[in-house]
């Protein structure tokens, strides 16, 4: 148990670390992107490979917030309990983020399918004949890179949120805090 409490931990540094670069990528983009612009000369390929980066902004810095408690919640109810109930509430909320990424898990198995592409030995063409799902053959539009590199952020955040939702459902069983949730 202790176990997914710490690679819960170090996963959300290496998250804090990714959003870092990021972060600055897109800024990067945009900057060249602008100066481009001002020299009458427009970088297509920046705005799309910015847009795919924010999208794998997005994911990660959800399962960060998700790690540190920090995402958005209605507490009209929790705040009117009593503290024992706020931590059953608590519970039951980390149940439901736990199966939620566990459907997120078994949906991404089916978008990606990876039984029938290698029953298919790794053909593109004939999965997609046999299933008509293209994510291994699309292409961005200016980047020319296939769009299953970007798609990978989703097997990687349902990887993370079920850590991270096991972690802190760990924690409330224990009563435990952190980063000043209440117990």
């Amino acid at each position: 148990m202790n176990s997914i409490v710490k690679l819960s931990a170090q996963i959300t540094r290496i998250e804090a670390t990714a959003l870092k670069v990021l972060v600055a990528s897109v800024l990067l983009l945009m900057v060249v992107n602008v100066a481009a612009r001002a020299l009458n000369s427009s970088l297509y390929w920046a705005d799309e490979l910015a847009i795919n980066l924010m999208v794998i902004f997005a994911f990660i810095g959800s399962s960060l917030m998700f790690a540190q408690r920090r995402n958005f919640a209605v507490t009209l109810v929790s705040d009117a309990v009593s503290e024992k109930n706020r931590r059953r509430m608590s519970i039951f909320v980390q149940c439901v983020n736990v199966l939620f990424a566990l459907f997120l898990a078994y949906a991404t198995w089916l978008w990606f399918d990876p039984l029938t592409l290698a029953r298919n030995g790794f053909q593109l063409q004939g999965f997609f004949e046999e299933t008509y799902n293209s994510i291994y053959q699309e292409a961005t539009n200016t980047i020319g890179v296939r769009r299953v590199w970007f798609f990978l952020v989703m097997p990687l955040f349902a990887f993370t949120l079920l850590v991270h939702s096991t972690a802190c459902l760990i924690q409330d069983i224990r009563a435990e805090t952190t980063l000043g949730t209440p117990k």
